[in-house]
C-alpha cells in the first residue's frame, strides 16, 4: 500500500516526465498524446494530494499550474499545433527551478529518477 504522501511525489514525477519528453524527444502528435496523459495524471495525483495533509509545501497553486499546462497541451492537440510545446517545456523548467530550493520531493526526484533535469538546471546556471 502506498504512503499518503506519495501522491505529491508521484504528481511531480509525472510533471518531470513531461519535461523530459519535451526536452529529449522529437515532437509529434503521438508525443503530445503521451504528454497529455502524463499531465492528466499529474493533475489527478496533485488534487488527491491536496485532500491529504501536505508536509512538502504543495498547494492549490501546484494543481493550477499542472492544469494550465494540461490545458495548453489539449489546445495544441485540438489545433494540431506544436507551438505550445516550447512554452510548456520552459514553464516546467522554471517551475522546478523555483520550487527546488525548498521542496524535498523534487530534489529527491532529480537525484534519483531525473538526474538529467539536475544537469539541465546546472547548465542553465553555469554550475
Amino acid at each position: 500500500m502506498a504512503k499518503r504522501s506519495d501522491k505529491g511525489l508521484q504528481s511531480h514525477d509525472h510533471g518531470l516526465r513531461v519535461w523530459e519528453k519535451l526536452h529529449h524527444e522529437y515532437w509529434h502528435e503521438e508525443l503530445m498524446e503521451e504528454i497529455k496523459a502524463e499531465l492528466e495524471e499529474a493533475v489527478a495525483k496533485m488534487e488527491a494530494h491536496m485532500d491529504e495533509e501536505c508536509v512538502c509545501g504543495d498547494s492549490r497553486l501546484d494543481v493550477a499550474f499542472y492544469r494550465e499546462m494540461l490545458s495548453l497541451v489539449q489546445t495544441g492537440l485540438h489545433e494540431r499545433n506544436f507551438r505550445v510545446l516550447p512554452f510548456v517545456e520552459e514553464s516546467l523548467r522554471r517551475y522546478v527551478e523555483a520550487k527546488l530550493s525548498d521542496h524535498k520531493c523534487l530534489r529527491h526526484l532529480l537525484k534519483t529518477r531525473h538526474r538529467w533535469g539536475r544537469d539541465v538546471l546546472n547548465q542553465t546556471h553555469g554550475c
